[in-house]
C-alpha cells in the first residue's frame, strides 16, 4: 500500500457541544487466541532471553505471529572456523512449535577478526560498553563475516526465511564504530547477495535502525542495496509513540525513491513499567498500566499511521539481576542533586540490572497488564484486516473534556484525538481511537466525544476495552451521508476499539486479571 501524507488521516476536532451520556451494556470479555489458531497478523514479540526457550510457550499465549532475535556472530563462532548453532537452533524450533515465525538478525562484530573502536565519551562507554568494530572496515574480517553468513543461512534455511542484516547500524554502540551509512550499505549489499545465493526465496531485511533515520536510510539504500532487499526495518523508543509519525513521510520518500516495492517493518520498541530499568528509560510517569497503554498505542501507530507491515514489541522477558549496579563516573554538582545523567531525555542511565520493558515480571514470570493488553489486541485485530484509506477525515467532537483539561478547538498534538480504521476482506470495519497524551496510570474520568467515521457501515457494533478485555454493547450508529456517527463515546489515553460483534469471541468471565487502575467503559 502506498503511504500517503499523514495530514489527511489525523482526524479533526469539532466545536464543543453538550451531549447526554448513553448507557452501555456489558456483553462479556474477549476470549484469548493462541498463536497456533491465528492464520496471520502484524504482531510480534522478542523473547529477550534465547536461553529460556520455554518462554515461547508464553509468546504463543500472547497470540503473536512473529518473533525477532539475533544470530550473534561471536556466540556462534567463538573459535575461528568453528560454528556452534545452539544459540539459534533452540529459539527457532521453540517459536515454530508455537505457530510463530522467526526472523533472524545477523549481527555483531567478532573480536577474533576486529579490534574494538571505543567511543570517545567515557560515560557512553560505561553505559553501553565496547564492542568489536564492524567487519566492513577490515577485508579479512569481512571475508570471515561472509563465511559465517554462508554457514548460518545454510544451516537454518529450511526453518528461517526472513533474514535481517545487522542491529542498529546507525548507533555507535551496536555498529561498533562511528556510524557510516555508506559502509553499512556496502555490508548490506555483500551480505544480501550471499543470502540470496544460498536461499533465493529469502526475504532480506535491512536497517534495524535506532530510531527513524530518513537520511541514513536514503544513504545506505543508495549503495545499490535497494534492489537486493525486501524490507527496511526500524526501532523506535520514545515517551510518546506517536512522535515517530513526524518522520514517516521522509522515511517513505526514501523507500519509494530507491525501490517502490520495499516494505517498512517496526522490529523493536518498548516502554518500561518502572523507572529503575536498564536501557531506554523514558520519562515519568511509569507504571504497569502506563506500559500497557503505550504498547497498544504504538501498535496502532505502527500499522496504521506508519503503514508498517509488522510491529514487534521488545520484550517478553529479561533475565537481568536486580542487584547489579551501574558503575558511574564522579558526578557533577547538578548530578548530585538530580541523579545521573542530569537530562530529562529518556536516555539510558544504566546498562545493567533488569530491563523493565518486559511483559513478564522478573524473576517470577508473572504477566504484567501489558501482556494481557497485547493478548487482547491479537485476539481482535489479525491478518483479516488491513489499514483502510478513508475518503475524508474522521471527525471527533468533544462534549466533555473529563480529566484531560484543555483538549478542544485550535489545539495540536498531543491533544488531538487520533483515529485508525481497518477493513477486512469481508467488508467488516474496525476502528480504534484515543488521545495521545502522556499515558497515565489512573484515568477515572474519560472525556466524552462523538465520533464520525466516513465510508463505514457498522451493523452490530461493540466497544472493546483492550486493557481489561471488557466488551460492551453500542447503539446502532447514526447515518450521516456515507459516514457512521457514534454520538457518545468515552475517550481515554489508550485505544478503544469499535468492531462488529460477530468478528470477536467472548467469554462470560475475564481472562485478564482485575486491576484497580483499569478504567470501566
Amino acid at each position: 500500500m502506498q503511504f500517503r501524507s499523514l495530514l489527511p488521516v489525523l482526524g479533526s476536532l469539532a466545536i464543543l457541544v453538550p451531549a447526554p451520556a448513553l448507557a452501555v451494556d456489558a456483553l462479556g470479555y474477549l476470549a484469548p487466541r493462541h498463536s497456533r489458531t491465528i492464520a496471520g497478523s502484524a504482531w510480534g514479540v522478542q523473547s529477550g532471553d534465547s536461553e529460556r526457550v520455554t518462554l515461547f510457550d508464553r509468546a504463543g499465549e500472547l497470540g503473536v505471529k512473529w518473533t525477532r532475535f539475533l544470530a550473534v556472530w561471536p556466540a556462534i563462532e567463538s573459535a575461528k572456523g568453528r560454528y556452534d548453532f545452539t544459540s539459534i537452533d533452540e529459539p527457532i524450533d521453540a517459536a515454530r512449535a508455537q505457530g510463530i515465525t522467526p526472523f533472524v538478525c545477523l549481527s555483531n562484530g567478532n573480536q577474533l577478526y576486529s579490534a574494538p573502536i571505543p567511543h570517545p565519551d567515557p560515560e557512553w562507554r560505561l553505559i553501553y560498553g565496547v564492542k568489536p568494530a564492524p567487519p566492513i572496515l577490515n577485508e579479512a574480517a569481512m571475508e570471515a563475516w561472509l563465511r559465517w553468513v554462508d554457514a548460518v543461512v545454510t544451516h537454518a534455511k529450511d526453518r528461517v526465511k526472513h533474514w535481517e542484516i545487522w542491529n542498529e547500524a546507525n548507533h555507535y554502540a551496536y555498529w561498533g564504530a562511528k556510524p557510516n551509512a555508506t559502509d553499512y550499505g556496502r555490508l548490506v549489499r555483500l551480505t544480501a547477495a550471499r543470502i540470496k545465493a544460498i536461499q533465493p526465496d529469502a526475504v532480506v531485511i535491512a536497517g534495524a535502525l535506532a530510531g527513524l533515520d530518513p537520511k541514513f536510510t536514503a544513504d545506505f539504500l543508495a549503495e545499490d542495496t535497494a534492489r537486493q532487499i525486501d524490507i527496511v526495518s526500524f526501532h523506535n523508543y520514545a515517551a510518546l509513540p506517536e512522535a515517530r509519525m513526524y518522520l514517516a513521510d521522509d522515511t517513505w520518500a526514501a523507500l519509494r525513491t530507491h525501490n517502490p516495492k520495499l516494505e517498512l517493518w517496526q522490529g523493536e520498541c518498548g516502554y518500561p513499567s518502572a523507572s529503575s530499568t536498564k536501557d531506554f528509560r523514558a520519562t515519568s510517569p511509569w507504571g504497569p498500566i502506563v506500559q500497557a497503554k503505550w504498547l497498544l498505542r504504538q501498535s496502532f501507530v505502527d500499522t496504521y499511521f506508519m503503514r508498517a507491515a509488522l510491529s514487534v514489541y521488545f520484550k517478553l522477558f529479561d533475565g537481568g539481576n536486580r542487584s547489579d549496579r551501574q558503575k558511574r563516573p564522579e558526578p557533577r554538582p547538578v548530578d548530585r542533586l538530580l541523579g545521573f545523567p542530569s537530562e530529562a531525555t529518556g536516555r539510558r542511565v544504566r546498562g545493567v540490572g533488569v530491563n523493565e520493558k518486559n511483559l513478564l515480571s522478573n524473576p517470577d514470570l508473572i504477566p504484567k497488564p501489558a501482556f494481557y493488553a497485547y493478548q487482547n489486541l491479537t485476539a481482535v485485530l489479525d491478518g483479516r484486516y488491513a489499514p483502510a484509506d478513508l475518503p475524508s477525515l474522521p471527525i471527533v467532537t468533544i462534549h466533555d473534556q473529563g480529566q484531560f483539561h484543555g483538549i478542544g478547538v485550535d489545539d495540536a498534538y498531543p491533544s488531538i484525538p487520533l483515529v485508525a480504521a481497518y477493513r477486512a476482506k469481508s467488508g467488516s470495519t474496525l476502528v480504534a481511537y484515543w488521545l495521545p497524551w502522556q499515558p497515565q496510570e489512573y484515568t477515572p474520568r474519560p472525556a466524552r466525544v462523538s465520533l464520525q467515521v466516513p465510508a463505514t457501515r457498522f451493523a452490530d457494533p461493540v466497544l472493546v476495552n483492550l486493557l481489561s478485555g471488557e466488551v460492551v454493547d453500542l447503539p446502532a450508529p447514526i447515518r450521516s451521508g456515507d459516514a457512521d456517527v457514534f454520538p457518545d463515546l468515552p475517550l481515554f489515553d489508550f485505544p478503544l476499539v469499535i468492531v462488529e460483534r460477530a468478528e470477536i469471541s467472548l467469554n462470560a468471565k475475564a481472562s485478564t486479571p482485575a486491576h484497580e487502575a483499569y478504567p470501566r467503559l
